[in-house]
């Protein structure tokens, strides 16, 4: 039997770690994915491509899609058909710890902060992957685990003087502003060392200063060699940070390219902007 298993593995496990070469400027790439909930078709073979350091805005109407991709390229949900690949490096059927683990991190739109935690505390949740020592030194309060966890809690600081919240490390989230809560968990993603961020709707429910804070921090983290695929509906906030923008209609790509080419696309219009709201965005 173990024999028969070991020559099982010999043609499984190649499979698994596959990896093919790749233009080295596209980190992510989606090929046609697809993806069902019972008779709803969500998604019908998307495809697109995330180049290294750039900022994909993917916009669209409440149902197109668009969150359930991002779910999808995080593990989250499981892929029914076509191919995601992660630095060249096939991710279809991976948990959502081994893609972190491979460098994605996710923003959702419920934010899930431990209310029973700080906001310190919260941040350093996002560090587990960069922990050293296991669980039982660290029960055991072994010195290399309080190493380990001072490491983790000045990363965690260091998150958050990124976004500004230095000064409410020690606050419960309860007493955060909802556009801070949202920063507290961005710090929490960007903790785990990732080099993809997606960020679900993250202006949602954001007060005007509060978005263009948060445009200013995305801006900062691509200048910090951040890749970000952000997912959201408010295409006039978005245009004018966008590297490259898709378009999704009832779970098809309907278009793709540089904000002023998506400006301009007569379906995109139709589909989404209105001629006269486009106008608008592109003065």
């Amino acid at each position: 039997m173990k024999a028969n298993l070991a020559g099982i593995r010999t043609v499984i496990m190649p499979r698994r770690r596959r990896e093919r070469s790749t233009d080295d400027t596209r980190l992510l790439e989606v090929s046609n994915v697809s993806k069902s909930f019972g008779v709803l078709t969500v998604l019908k073979k998307v495809s697109f491509s995330v180049a290294r350091g750039n900022i994909l805005v993917m916009i669209g109407p409440n149902g197109a899609g668009k969150s359930t991709l991002l779910k999808i390229i995080s593990g989250l949900l499981p892929l029914a058909e076509g191919e995601i690949w992660f630095k060249g490096q096939k991710i279809n059927g991976m948990t959502p710890h081994q893609t972190a683990a491979l460098g994605i991190s996710q923003l959702f739109q419920d934010i899930q902060l431990f209310r029973n935690m700080t906001v310190v505390e919260n941040v350093m949740v996002g560090c587990h992957l960069q922990a050293k020592t296991d669980f039982m030194s660290s029960g055991l309060r072994l010195a290399r685990a309080r190493v380990d966890e001072q490491s983790i809690f000045e990363a965690a600081m260091k998150q958050l003087s990124l976004v500004g919240l230095r000064e409410k490390a020690s606050s419960p989230p309860g007493s955060l502003s909802w556009g801070q809560q949202k920063l507290v968990g961005l710090a929490r993603a960007l903790a785990t060392g990732s080099e993809l961020l997606l960020l679900d709707e993250p202006y949602s429910g954001l007060l005007s200063d509060e978005v263009d804070k948060l445009n200013q921090l995305i801006f900062e983290l691509q200048s910090q060699g951040m890749t970000i695929l952000i997912v959201e509906h408010l295409t006039d906030i978005l245009m004018g940070i966008a590297s490259q923008v898709i378009v999704l209609d009832y779970g098809e790509k309907i278009a793709e390219g540089t904000p002023i080419e998506i400006q301009k696309n007569k379906r995109v219009i139709d589909a989404y902007l209105g001629g006269e709201q486009l106008e608008d965005e592109g003065s």
